[in-house]
């Protein structure tokens, strides 16, 4: 998984458990039901109404769900925006929420009155932005309400991107714009323990019901959280908060010192204390999951996975039109490579052998900028990347590389953070760092946020279109990395495949409920070994759809180009199909597909006139 995505509620993009708040993506569920009553009270739409008291109340209500949810809990608001003053956001109790079947039904009754909030509007008398808008809202609202019976089978912990994977590498880049900023980060780290102690309660919840995680992903996360707590005294939120505070201006040494003293109190008092409770819990509830197998092994669990699949991907296609889809992209990448081999028998060599003229992290990043001016609309210069590095204590479990997703009304600073674990060669992270920066995480949220959208679009997360983008970017970072074009050709189609039976094997695993052995001898035709098998299985289990989020994203957008190149023909335009993606903005691949019809009929009337 390489991308920590976007906020807690919206930047843990592998993390969406369910949807339950406006966009099923919050790690923390609404647990103020009264929220819902400052919402505008808006009149009927066909009250005669003008179109522009119609838009100026949609305005009034999509910016009330923006702030609802940014204030939802205090990560979410710091990583959501800078100045809260501009947003009316200055005082907000710091919290981090709670997780509980309690806190999720009351997010489904704001999702309700949310909904029914919409339905009010004239659609029509709407503009063209607040219409897409309303499109995209409305349908995660409908989406969301579809979970009512499966708020049971939500999962927050997993060895990749559960909370405990996650938390510290938030916590550790918890921005302090203010003052009061790190009076607020002391508070969340004494709130910890309680926020924990909601998981505790809920994961003994599941297994009373059936539902705990497998022996397997207990121990994987265990065995994480006991890394996190070694040597707790020198725990990297002390010395990288140590740091921090002292390059914050304004404050005293009196202030500095007394800030160091606080934090190293909270963290070793509350923070290695919450994660040492979290591992005690796990240790009991260990052995108590009824399924080591996928999610269909539980009594709803197919149903839940169709949930997944539709609320993560974007794409609401059926679970078996998505295996037909994996199949045939999977056999023509199979085609391809054939023909590739055939032609030039020595490019498997060449690719064994592929070395990247871009090694540094920062030397790619900078060539990738601007290689990638030909085929992707322009992007301000002035866009900073820091380049950082995991720390020691959580490279094995974490990502090769992620990209943190920035305040929108400083989406110019920019954090990649790149794995220096041994198991990842980072003299081969050109594509991967074409994921994280130029063209795919990086350069698709800063291309969107330059055009200045509503507030309300970035708490909207869809892993589909985010990492589906990415990978597509990942991919074109290929033809324009220097390399042999048959190389580059073998190693597009060879990812796409591998990504594929990685689809394949989440969609056995998890809905036709294929065991470890049936794995093996799928995997066994693609070359996997016993031991590659093992670790693919044990992932899947984990964090099921995570690979779906790649690969059927991916393909989602390679379906919208092929239907805009058959339409289009010769005034078919990759960089123009690349500013219609990028500025529609994250949303439902059906919602994209509908304004890609309107988007090929402008093309169609302006070249037909010419």
């Amino acid at each position: 998984m390489k991308n920590i995505g976007k906020k807690i509620k919206a930047f843990i993009a592998l993390l969406c458990l369910l949807c339950l708040g406006l966009l099923a993506v919050s790690v923390y569920s609404r647990k103020d039901t009264d929220l819902i009553k400052s919402l505008p009270v808006f009149k009927e739409a066909d009250d005669g109404r003008t179109p522009e008291e119609t838009q100026k109340d949609f305005e009034s209500f999509i910016n009330s769900v923006f702030i609802e949810e940014v204030t939802d809990d205090s990560i979410t608001l710091n990583y959501s925006v800078k100045n809260k003053q501009k947003y009316g956001l200055s005082d907000v109790t710091p919290s981090l929420g709670e997780v509980s079947l309690d806190d999720m039904k009351d997010s489904l009754f704001v999702s309700e009155n949310r909904l029914a909030a919409m339905e009010k509007f004239d659609y029509k008398k709407l503009t063209h932005s607040q219409q897409l808008i309303y499109d995209i809202i409305y349908s995660m609202l409908k989406q969301n309400l579809q979970s009512s019976d499966l708020l049971e089978y939500s999962e927050c912990l997993g060895p990749t991107t559960g909370i405990q994977a996650q938390l510290p590498v938030l916590l550790a880049e918890y921005n302090f714009y203010e003052k009061n900023d790190i009076d607020t980060y002391i508070e969340l780290l004494k709130l910890v323990p309680k926020y924990f102690d909601s998981i505790i309660k809920f994961e003994k919840k599941k297994s009373s019901d059936g539902l705990f995680m497998s022996d397997t992903t207990a121990q994987a996360i265990i065995d994480q959280c006991n890394e996190f707590v070694e040597s707790s005294e020198e725990n990297y939120l002390i010395t990288i908060f140590n740091n921090k505070i002292k390059e914050f201006e304004g404050l005293s040494a009196e202030d500095i010192n007394a800030y160091i003293e606080n934090n190293q109190k909270a963290v070793t008092e509350c923070v290695i204390p919450a994660y040492k409770n979290l591992i005690t819990a796990l240790v009991q509830l260990k052995g108590t999951g009824d399924n080591e197998n996928g999610l269909c092994g539980f009594e709803k669990g197919k149903e839940y996975y169709e949930y997944l699949v539709k609320a993560r991907t974007g794409s609401y296609r059926k679970i078996a039109d998505i295996d037909r889809m994996l199949d045939n992209a999977l056999s023509s990448s199979q085609q391809k490579m054939a023909k590739l081999l055939t032609d030039s028998p020595d490019v498997y060599y060449k690719a064994q052998d592929l070395e990247y003229q871009y090694k540094d992290p920062k030397e790619a990043i900078e060539y990738l900028k601007n290689a990638i001016k030909t085929d992707f609309p322009e992007l301000a210069d002035d866009i900073i990347c820091q380049v950082k590095y995991v720390d020691k204590s959580l490279e094995e479990n974490m990502s090769p590389a992620f990209y943190l997703t920035p305040a929108i009304d400083a989406y110019k600073d920019n954090v990649v953070y790149l794995n220096k674990n041994e198991k990842y060669d980072l003299n081969e992270a050109f594509p991967t760092i074409a994921h994280e920066s130029y063209p795919g995480h990086l350069y698709q949220n800063c291309y969107f946020q330059s055009l200045n959208p509503e507030p309300v679009r970035s708490v909207i997360n869809i892993g589909g279109y985010s990492e589906g983008w990415a990978t597509y970017a990942e991919l074109y970072s290929y033809k324009i990395a220097g390399i042999n074009k048959d190389v580059a050709n073998l190693m597009i189609q060879n990812t796409v495949a591998t990504l594929c039976v990685y689809g394949k094997a989440d969609i056995g695993i998890n809905y036709m409920g294929w065991d470890f052995n049936k794995l093996q001898e799928y995997l066994a035709n693609y070359g996997f070994t016993k031991s590659q098998s093992r670790t693919v299985f044990d992932s899947i289990i984990a964090e099921p759809v995570s690979y779906l989020q790649y690969t059927l994203g991916y393909l989602e957008i390679e379906e919208l180009i092929k239907k805009a190149k058959n339409k289009l023909g010769d005034n078919f335009i990759l960089k123009d199909f690349h500013e219609f993606f990028l500025s529609t903005g994250i949303a439902p691949f059906s919602i994209i597909e509908d304004r890609l019809d309107e988007w090929i009929k402008d093309i169609q009337k302006k070249t037909n006139l010419q």
